[in-house]
């Protein structure tokens, strides 16, 4: 046991000495007068016995020499190098968040934001609810007015009156898709029940809210209400889909978003392409202006909420023997993800009908364009027959028509 206690000392003594030696105390010692007496003595080849507690107290006191020379080393090495500054790591870093929400939290924002605005309606206070909506861009497009309502006061008004019928809406079927980090379509069919306690009536309508990011707050840039158009006899009800959410966009490069008046003759152009598409009656032509990935289809006379392409060229196949013309009659544009994508919003009338009897038919309208590659598709469209003007009410005045799609045989 003494012999093993030796050894552990002579290697421990030893690890001391190699530490103090890589420290710079020693060639300042090596150069001193002690020095040279040192080297004089004769070196010793063995170690004395000792008692077992002057081994212990020998072993308490190695690791601290061995500290010891290390603290003179990094003490000493100040005076050959700067001392490194300490760099934080992407741990210690804060960073706002810049990814987009996951889909869930979308699907649970865009109905936390619509219990809301339906909470609001429940007050019965028609400046409460306008107030939910954007005081500086605003596209309403609302159930039972004809008007297409861009101001604040215009919405107040129209909810003065839609409150008193007690309204409260219950969403059936949505899909959330993100447009970018401070905005989002929610789109879908939502039944609402109107009337007294006693005598309540459920309506069913489909929607198109999009949402935006103002300040700290969540505000209605865009509201397309309409009621649902009928069953076509003979067919059956539409399956309706689990809700979805869209994947969040890449990060791209940031740039400046287009002005609404540099992006206005992008979206008339791409509409002239789609209401080009009609006139060559080719359904599969129409249909492939649409998203192929993600689409939300709320469509003028069919009570179905269309997310697939098939069921989109479906639509067309009966539609485009309407021989139907589209005309815009009063539009605005928001802009959305950088000028990848923007919200097409107002009243056209179609012309429907064989060329000797043909019928006008006013409609309203919500677009979303997406660029796909270096394509423009369509990821949601909303189109429903303008209701008629209250009784009693004058006629809503219109801003000067857009300029009208010419037709023309060949497809987008």
């Amino acid at each position: 046991n003494t012999a093993m206690l030796r050894n552990v000392v002579l290697l421990c003594t030893l690890a001391s000495a190699s530490a103090f030696v890589g420290s710079p105390v020693a060639p300042l010692l090596r150069n001193s007068p002690a020095a040279s007496s040192v080297r004089a003595r004769p070196l010793r080849t063995s170690v004395k016995m000792v008692d077992a507690d002057t081994i212990q107290i020998a072993l308490a006191a190695t690791p601290s020499i061995a500290a010891l020379g290390l603290v003179f080393k990094n003490s000493f090495s100040g005076s050959e190098q700067q001392t490194q500054q300490y760099v934080p790591s992407q741990a210690d870093t804060y960073s706002p968040q810049t990814s987009m929400p996951t889909e869930t939290e979308a699907l649970s924002l865009a109905r936390t934001n619509f219990k809301k605005w339906n909470d609001a309606l429940q007050t019965k206070d028609a400046a409460s609810v306008a107030k939910m909506y954007s005081a500086s861009k605003l596209s309403f497009l609302p159930t039972v007015s004809p008007e297409h309502i861009k101001q604040l006061d215009a919405t107040n008004d129209y909810f003065k009156d839609f409150v008193k019928k007690n309204p409260f809406g219950t969403i059936t079927d949505d899909k959330v898709t993100l447009l970018d980090a401070n905005s989002y379509l929610h789109s879908g069919m939502y039944t609402f029940e109107l009337g007294d306690a006693n005598n309540r009536t459920p309506v069913a309508a489909r929607f198109s809210y999009v949402w935006e990011k103002v300040g700290n707050e969540w505000k209605i840039g865009h509201h397309h209400s309409s009621v649902r158009p009928p069953q076509p006899e003979g067919s059956s009800a539409p399956a309706q889909e689990a809700p979805a959410a869209k994947a969040a966009p890449s990060a791209s490069a940031k740039k400046a978003n287009p002005t609404p008046e540099a992006m206005l003759p992008v979206a008339r152009d791409n509409f002239k392409r789609w209401n080009d598409a009609l006139q060559t009656k080719d359904p599969k032509t129409v249909a492939g202006l649409y998203s192929s990935t993600d689409l939300s289809f709320l469509p003028t006379v069919s009570p179905k909420h269309i997310t697939k392409l098939d069921n989109t060229q479906e639509y067309f196949e009966a539609f485009v023997l309407k021989n139907p013309f589209g005309t815009i009659t009063d539009d605005s544009v928001a802009v959305v993800d950088n000028g990848n994508g923007y919200l097409h919003s107002g009243m056209y009338t179609f012309e429907l009908g064989d060329a000797n009897n043909r019928t006008p038919v006013a409609a309203r309208f919500s677009y979303v364009w997406e660029k796909v590659g270096n394509e423009w598709k369509i990821g949601h469209h909303h189109s429903s027959v303008r209701p008629p003007q209250p009784e009693g009410s004058s006629a809503p005045a219109q801003e000067a028509p857009a300029a009208k799609a010419a037709p023309s045989a060949s497809a987008k």
